[in-house]
C-alpha cells in the first residue's frame, strides 16, 4: 500500500519518501532531489553527521512538504 523511495548522494547525504503506491515515483525524486540540493547549500557539511532538529535549522522542508502533498491524482 505504501513505498518507500530512497535517494543517497554520493556526497552522503540521503532523504526518503513515503507515499502510497498512486503518488509518481518521478515526483518523489524530483522532491528529494530539490530538498537535498537546497539542504547541501544551506547546512555546513560539517554539520550533518551529528545534526538534528533542534541544532540544524531548515524551515524550507515545511515549504516542500506542503507543495508535494495532495490529495489525489489525477493523470
Amino acid at each position: 500500500e505504501y513505498l518507500c523511495h530512497v535517494y543517497l548522494r554520493n556526497d552522503g547525504l540521503a532523504g526518503v519518501v513515503i507515499a502510497d503506491n498512486e503518488y509518481p515515483q518521478r515526483v518523489c525524486f524530483t522532491l528529494l532531489d530539490k530538498v537535498l540540493d537546497e539542504f547541501s547549500r544551506q547546512v555546513s557539511k560539517l554539520d550533518w553527521p551529528s545534526g538534528s532538529p533542534a541544532t540544524i535549522d531548515y524551515a524550507a522542508l515545511d515549504g516542500y512538504l506542503s507543495k508535494y502533498q495532495v490529495q489525489s491524482w489525477h493523470g
